[in-house]
Formats: C-alpha cells, structure tokens, sequence
C-alpha cells in the first residue's frame, strides 16, 4: 500500500492511498491542474475511485473536473450527494459516475476495501475512511468536533494515519476569529484541537501503527511545530512511541509512505 497527502488544511485537502493495481483519492478540494502534477509525480496515471468526505469546498473544488475528464467514479453518503446535486458544487457527474456509500458498510473498489464511517461536523453526513490493502489498514480522519466510539475503534491497529490535529486551543482562543466562529471551531461539529489529537493517538496508537501525519491544521491558529510538539508532548507523558510522527504539509505533497 502507499499512503501520501497531496495537501492538508483549510485551503485544500487532498489524499492518495494506493496498491499496484487500484488508485484512490480520498477527497479533491484542490484543482485539477494541481491534482495531476501531484499524481504524476507519484507515478499514478489513472484514478480508481475519489472518495468525498463531505462537501464543503477545501475537499471537493477538483472533484467534478477530475470525474469527468478521466471517467473516475466518485462515492459519497446519501445526504452529501444531494447538497453537490442541488447546489451545484462538483457540476454534473454522470448518473453511472455517482456512487452512494453508507457510514458502516465496507466497499470494494479493485483489491481495496473501503469502509467508511460517521464523523461529527458542521456538513450534510460526513465521514472518514478506513482503507484496507494488501494487508495494511490506514485511516483518514479529519474533520471531526469530537472522536466517535466507531472512529476510535477504526483508527486501532492501523498501519498509518492521517488524524486532524486542527488547532492549538490558546492561539484560537486569544485569535482574530469572531467569538462565534471560535465557538463553532471548538463544539462538537467542528475540529479536533492539537490535544485532542494527542489525546486520542495515546489511546489507540499500537505497535502496528508506523506512520502519523498530522492534519488540517489551521492556518490562523495553528503552527506545524506547536501541532508536533503538543502531539509528541503527550505521547510521550503515556509512554507510547511512534516510528514517524509528522504534519501533512498543506499546499505541496507530503511524504510517500509505502507499506509492503
């Protein structure tokens, strides 16, 4: 399996998870243009499959143009679906282009098999995605105001991971942001802070697991180094060890992880 983000953050979220034979986005909130470059320098010249997390545009701007301009199917839940339709977002998708999934229940696309899973966020029915591949499991998990008990049970015995460590909670509190918008930030249907993320990989982070990307960061209220040092700070208060602890860059690919 290989495992790269394309770009992580608010102005675009884009990841590869891949196998010899199958290719998959898990979002495309990039354009086109800069979707390709990427693919091209990890050597994939044809796309499986590009899974939505939810529509808001950081993860779909590049999804409609990629679809049809390649053939790719794309696969989203029900509710999600009908916010791209009626509003227009991604364009038109053809009808035998447009899969619906459900939170819970496993898809194969070639020899992967996806499932995804609720998530809690301020969209129509988000989720995350847990990909399995030639033995190997990796997570993508962002976008998430607290971590579900079916999310938590998923990102366990993961090979790598791509968590949300969005924001550092004094920088977002004494920040520019509106106090509604910090409100909204920090409520159940908005992000994971660094602690959080901290938090949760010394509760589920076993030996299997290789590889942690750090997420989403913001922009506003956020630093790569602050991200790191809270994560690694509390990881190591538990005594847990990863072998690669570090931050999906947010406008450039980060780096390619292959798993064999």
């Amino acid at each position: 399996m290989i495992f790269c983000p394309i770009a992580s953050g608010s102005s675009g979220n884009c990841v590869y998870v891949g196998t010899n034979t199958t290719h998959i986005l898990v979002d495309a909130g990039l354009s086109g243009k800069r979707i390709e470059a990427a693919l091209a320098q990890l050597g994939v010249n044809k796309l499986s499959g590009i899974l939505v997390t939810h529509e808001h545009s950081d993860h779909v701007s590049g999804v409609g143009v990629l679809s049809r301009r390649y053939k790719i199917p794309v696969y989203a839940t029900p509710y999600t679906w009908r916010f791209l339709l009626r509003h227009g977002t991604i364009g038109t998708i053809a009808d035998n282009f447009q899969h619906t999934i459900l939170p819970g229940v496993p898809v194969m696309i070639g020899d992967m098999e996806v499932l995804p899973f609720d998530v809690s966020h301020d969209a129509s029915q988000p989720v995350g995605y847990c990909l399995q591949g030639n033995g190997y499991k990796a997570v993508v998990a962002t976008d998430m105001g607290y971590v579900t008990d079916t999310a938590r049970d998923l990102l366990k015995n993961s090979h790598v991971l791509l968590i949300e460590s969005n924001y550092d909670i004094e920088m977002l509190k004494y920040g520019k942001y509106p106090q509604a918008l910090k409100e909204r930030v920090m409520s159940s249907r908005g992000h994971l802070s660094n602690v959080a993320a901290g938090a949760l990989l010394a509760e589920i982070v076993s030996d299997t697991c290789e590889h942690v990307f750090l997420g989403h960061l913001s922009e506003e209220n956020n630093r790569p180094l602050i991200a790191l040092d809270t994560v690694q700070n509390i990881l190591d208060a538990n005594n847990i060890r990863i072998n690669s602890l570090s931050v999906a860059f947010r406008h450039e690919p980060s780096e390619m992880i292959k798993l064999n």
